[in-house]
């Protein structure tokens, strides 16, 4: 995902669903995301569980059709360009287990703002709110690191 915006959730969310039958594993990359806010909406996908399988007749079983990510192996890739909302997923994605994070540490690039119109028609925007892990951490100081940390070389 290249960013975090809704346009791009939907194209991940095809892309998933599309290509269910065909994947053994999910690979997630975050790498140079420059953020949105579709953090919760990509966790709960991932988060799905198989519940059922089924078959037709004599036919091989098979999972529900309902793609169910964390049925199988996921890994997620990130990076100091993992920005925003991509750190906030990559701190969810860990704090729910869903699979091993790959990469360099993020960015430390997560703040909200929010903004305000001024008489002469410019506006401004001020940092609002902190994101912090369960455990307090505050994101923007700590950002996300890696279960298995890569340096990338020239």
């Amino acid at each position: 995902m290249k960013n975090m915006s809704t346009d791009e959730l939907d194209r991940f969310l095809l892309d998933m669903v599309e290509q269910e039958i065909q994947k053994d594993a999910v690979i997630l990359d975050l790498r140079y995301n420059t953020g949105g806010n579709v953090h919760d909406k990509v966790l709960n996908f991932l988060s799905q569980k198989p519940y059922l399988q089924w078959k037709y007749r004599e036919g091989k079983m098979t999972a529900q059709p309902n793609f169910a990510p964390s049925g199988k192996p996921i890994v997620l890739l990130i990076n100091e360009g993992s920005l925003s909302d991509a750190e906030m997923t990559a701190a969810g994605f860990k704090a729910l287990k869903l699979g091993k994070i790959i990469g360099q540490d993020t960015y430390r690039w997560i703040i909200f703002t929010s903004g305000k119109g001024l008489v002469d028609g410019s506006y401004y925007r001020l940092p609002a709110w902190g994101t912090y892990t369960l455990d307090g951490q505050n994101l923007e100081k700590t950002g996300v690191k890696p279960d298995i940390y890569v340096k990338n070389t020239f």
